[in-house]
């Protein structure tokens, strides 16, 4: 299990004794005018206030706002109906619900009412301890059904799901969208009108910038950028490009249309920072740091304190000498001289790291990724370093510095771990040892086993972890190691393409909250529109949040310190605990452990997620497009991928 980054950018408030309102509604004039009273009191005296008098008085002016919030009512009861993806499946696909109450038979309905397909009673029970009073969930199939059309599911009890669509295209709109939402992220740049589709638009920050520091992207809801975050973003970018070489050119961002992919072009904004912050002696800097922010809605990003360099290390070296190197060998087709240029800053890089033997080095400044003095993770850039050279360059010598630094597969991919990219980079470069490579495929065999059992037991075919970033952390592991086997060999390692895909149901609306976790897709009846996002905030546009956005999602243990500020100045903010429209507590089950609203413990976003989500959602549009209808007995792996799709 990884460690979990925690960084609230707003400052801890006391938890406050909210209370739901009685006999409440002739009292709000009056409160109102208290409230204000109150205000005034606390800015004439609070710095002389002891805290159970300021605690009072804050009530006092957050209960207004309280109130408000508190009429809009709780959320509808989360899994009273059939979950399943809104989004929807490709024809050949498993097509599978979820349900809270045993069935007899069920009948999936067109859009006009008429029945499309007849089923049966559940393929499947699951038993569960992490949906609170359901125990027991019951999975129907419907995969026969292929007609392209729109969808829901209504059992002989009367459930019902979301409508859904079937088609060959099914997500395409949702790759846009996660793809686009790399722009609106974009650092040092102004989001434009016309680009924005939509009212979400900042002026430039580029002034903001350190001397020199250019493009990259926003990490989060706060506005500092980290090596980490960024590398691992362009990590699964790259690797989409690789494995299904997406050609849009007219995906609406500034580049469009300038005959270069757009996934390549939002990557290379990334890449670009990274050049931008090698310094002459060949290391890299860990972040570009935002340190100062003030109330939570008052924050634009064109209008912060100038942001600062952090230190320059060896662990953020190695993840860009990894990561550029890889850049190197697929702009060679669009542009020489880029991946000239990424290649001499990765060989550049690789020579900072190899005079440094012994150090682990990162750095104090906007420490939520600090891995300073970590041996472990020293090794895995290293090791992830010596790969994209070996990949670039085919120098064998590279063969033997990966295996210097090799690290077991025994954990999860991740921002902080690089070891499995290291390894997936090993597995695509044809100067690899192909002994090594067997035994890494043997190892993501076994991986991918293991997220195919932890997928069989969960009520939702969910094989993911209960970590800040959840959803993500689920993608993490079928991009890390179903997704190789599924495309080494699509019929028989089928099971590992349908983990992938459950994985993406799970993510768009086959759930415990029967919701999309992602932000503005098309034909979505249920899905995320708020966030943790400080510029958003500030916006306070409608819609809130721009689409693609991808949740956190619910974790075990949502943090203490991420509570409701009714009384927060110049806006509210209500965080996981203490909203009323959202209630939670001690007895909320696992899996409903999450707020659509200014949670920032599970709902905030990362641009590390939007990565491996729309990996994952590459090779959802991949397989929808035409996947195998057989499968055929597993096979011996070859030793590189099979070209095209199924």
């Amino acid at each position: 299990m990884v460690g979990i980054r925690l960084h609230p950018m707003v400052p801890p408030q006391p938890r406050l004794p909210l209370r739901r309102p009685s006999r409440a509604r002739w009292a709000v004039g009056l409160t109102v005018v208290v409230a204000v009273l109150a205000a005034v009191w606390m800015v004439a005296l609070g710095s002389v206030l002891p805290m159970p008098v300021k605690g009072g008085v804050d009530w006092l002016r957050g209960y207004p706002a309280w109130l408000r919030r508190a009429s809009l009512g709780p959320e509808a009861p989360p899994f009273r109906g059939l979950a399943a993806s809104q989004v929807g499946y490709g024809p050949s696909m498993v097509k599978q619900f979820s349900s809270p109450e045993r069935f007899a038979s069920f009948r999936v309905v067109n859009a006009s009412g008429e029945v499309a397909f007849e089923g049966g009673p559940p393929v499947r029970e699951v038993r569960t301890d992490a949906l609170g009073t359901v125990r027991t969930v019951w999975v129907g199939d419907f995969t026969p059904l292929r007609a392209p059309g729109r969808y829901r599911i209504v059992t002989d009890g009367g459930l019902a799901s979301y409508p859904f669509d079937v088609g060959l295209g099914v997500f395409d709109s949702a790759v846009r969208a996660v793809q686009r939402a790399f722009y609106y992220q974009r650092a040092f740049t102004e989001i434009d009108a016309e680009h924005a589709k939509g009212p979400w638009v900042h002026a430039s920050d580029a002034a903001l910038a350190p001397p020199g520091v250019v493009k990259g992207w926003h990490d989060a809801g706060d506005f500092s950028l980290y090596s980490a975050s960024t590398n691992s973003a362009l990590f699964w970018l790259l690797s989409a490009v690789a494995d299904f070489s997406p050609q849009e050119d007219d995906t609406g961002i500034p580049e469009s249309g300038n005959g270069v992919p757009d996934l390549l072009d939002e990557a290379r904004w990334g890449l670009d920072w990274l050049l931008s912050v090698q310094e002459p002696g060949g290391g890299f800097h860990n972040t570009t740091c935002q340190e100062r922010y003030g109330p939570y809605g008052t924050n634009w990003p064109e209008r912060m304190a100038p942001y600062r360099l952090g230190e320059v290390g060896t662990i953020a070296t190695g993840r860009a000498v990894g990561t550029l190197a890889f850049a190197s060998v697929l702009y060679r087709p669009y542009d020489t001289d880029f991946a000239e240029r990424s290649l001499e800053a990765a060989k550049a890089g690789y020579r900072f790291l190899r005079e440094r033997p012994a150090e682990n080095g990162d750095g104090p400044t906007c420490s939520a990724m600090r891995q300073d003095g970590d041996a472990i993770v020293g090794r895995d850039v290293r090791m992830y370093a010596a790969a994209g050279l070996l990949l670039a360059t085919g120098d064998r010598r590279f063969r033997v510095d990966f295996e210097e630094s090799y690290q077991p597969l025994q954990n999860d991919p991740s921002y902080l771990r690089s070891n499995i990219y290291a390894a997936l980079l090993y597995l695509r470069a044809s100067a690899g040892d192909p002994e090594r490579q067997r035994a890494i495929r043997r190892e993501l065999r076994r991986r991918a086993e293991e997220v195919r059992r932890d997928g069989e037991r969960h009520p939702f075919q969910w094989a993911g972890r209960t970590f800040w970033g959840s959803i993500a952390a689920g993608f993490q592991r079928t991009a890390g190691f179903s997704a190789r086997p599924c495309l080494e060999d699509p019929v028989g390692a089928a099971a590992d393409c349908e983990q992938v895909l459950a994985n993406v149901h799970h993510a768009l609306g086959r759930n415990y909250q029967q919701m999309a976790y992602v932000s503005g897709l098309p034909g979505v009846s249920r899905g995320r529109s708020h966030a943790f996002h400080h510029w958003l905030a500030a916006l306070d546009a409608r819609p809130f949040v721009f689409p693609g956005l991808v949740a956190g999602g619910p974790i075990a243990a949502p943090e203490p310190g991420d509570i409701a500020v009714p009384h927060g100045r110049p806006i509210p903010i209500w965080g996981y605990w203490d909203d009323p429209a959202m209630p939670r507590g001690a007895s909320t089950p696992l899996e409903g452990r999450y707020t659509d609203n200014d949670s920032w413990s599970t709902n905030e976003l990362d641009i590390d997620w939007q990565g491996v989500t729309l990996y994952n959602l590459y090779l959802a549009r991949w397989w929808a497009a035409g996947a195998p209808t057989t499968r055929a007995a597993l096979p011996s792996v070859p030793d590189s991928p099979q070209k095209g799709g199924p």
